[in-house]
């Protein structure tokens, strides 16, 4: 379907969600996100719809729209800013294209672990990325997460050296792409619902990461090399557009703001403890997985802090975070 065609369809969609008349009348929204239905994002998703009509007394309808069905990344924040979808989770990766501060969340090597990573999201991190968003026309609701991101490839990868000019897929972000540049590989910007036909054809060679959507996206089938790197704990914001928020009564504005935060940090969890039980699963696949020495990557890192992050409160933010 043409972009224009897209949109002309999704705005209609959008329209017609609208209830007429009583004031009162339930908020219908649509949430659409990128996994497939067995992924936690999926069961996170569901969640939020039902703890947000319980909230309300039923005064909110969300319909979920999963594995991209209404786009990719960028594809769904164009279309919430243009009001023609209501609700997604892209990662800060791909929202750092709008909202700069969020680029401290895709530093390389920032969090020491889980328990460092959930505490900095849930601390005075969150009231900045809500107002740094809410300027730029994005509402965050909550964090969620990718878990931690590891390297998997069609070829083995024991040492950074096994990067050197290999093609590897990042997420549509200057970050991701300098990082990978940085370890020796070379880096290519694709957008994650074509990452599994672009292993399989070899249009890149290999890809990141977490061990939960590696396995639930089967992408173990066209890359069965799978590198323990833990060179990012990668972050998503549940966002809906600020013009639409602003729309809403008070109570309801709470109420999404409330929920929100609450599915995120449950998310939090739900991710942590997949991504610990399937590495199991994963090497039960047959899956070929190394534990590269993560020192050369971490000092190939270091350049990235200084080349991306400009001003004093984008490198204040990543202070805090590191001495969290």
């Amino acid at each position: 379907m043409e972009r224009r065609t897209f949109l002309a369809s999704a705005a209609a969609l959008a329209a017609a969600s609208t209830i007429p008349g009583n004031a009162r009348a339930a908020t219908r929204l649509r949430f659409a996100h990128f996994s497939v239905t067995d992924d936690p994002n999926h069961v996170t998703a569901l969640s939020f719809a039902d703890k947000l009509k319980n909230a309300t007394g039923g005064e909110f309808d969300v319909t979920i729209i999963p594995n991209s069905q209404l786009g990719g990344e960028v594809d769904v924040v164009e279309g919430i800013l243009l009001g023609t979808i209501d609700l997604a989770p892209p990662s800060c990766a791909v929202l750092a294209n709008w909202v700069p501060e969020m680029n401290v969340l895709n530093m390389p090597f920032a969090f020491r672990d889980w328990d460092h990573y959930t505490r900095v999201l849930n601390g005075s991190l969150y009231d900045q990325i809500v107002t740094a968003a809410a300027a730029k026309n994005i509402r965050f609701l909550g964090f969620m997460t990718s878990g931690v991101r590891h390297i998997m490839t069609r070829q083995p990868v024991n040492s950074i050296a096994d990067l050197k000019g290999r093609k590897i897929r990042t997420v549509q972000n200057p970050v991701h792409v300098a990082t990978f540049n940085a370890f020796g590989a070379n880096a290519t910007a694709i957008a994650y619902n074509e990452v599994y036909s672009a292993l399989q054809t070899g249009v890149v060679d290999g890809a990141d990461a977490a061990n939960t959507n590696y396995y639930t996206q089967k992408f173990y089938e066209v890359a069965n090399n799978w590198a323990q790197i833990g060179w990012l704990y990668y972050s998503n914001g549940i966002i809906m557009s600020e013009a639409k928020f602003q729309r809403l009564p008070p109570e309801r504005q709470k109420a999404l703001m409330a929920v929100g935060r609450e599915a995120g940090i449950e998310h939090l969890k739900l991710w942590a403890d997949s991504d610990a039980k399937i590495l199991d699963q994963l090497k039960a696949k047959g899956v070929n997985i190394t534990n590269p020495d993560p020192a050369p990557f971490r000092e190939q890192s270091k350049a990235i802090y200084d080349q991306f992050l400009k001003t004093d409160k984008e490198k204040q933010i990543l202070a805090d975070i590191l001495a969290g």
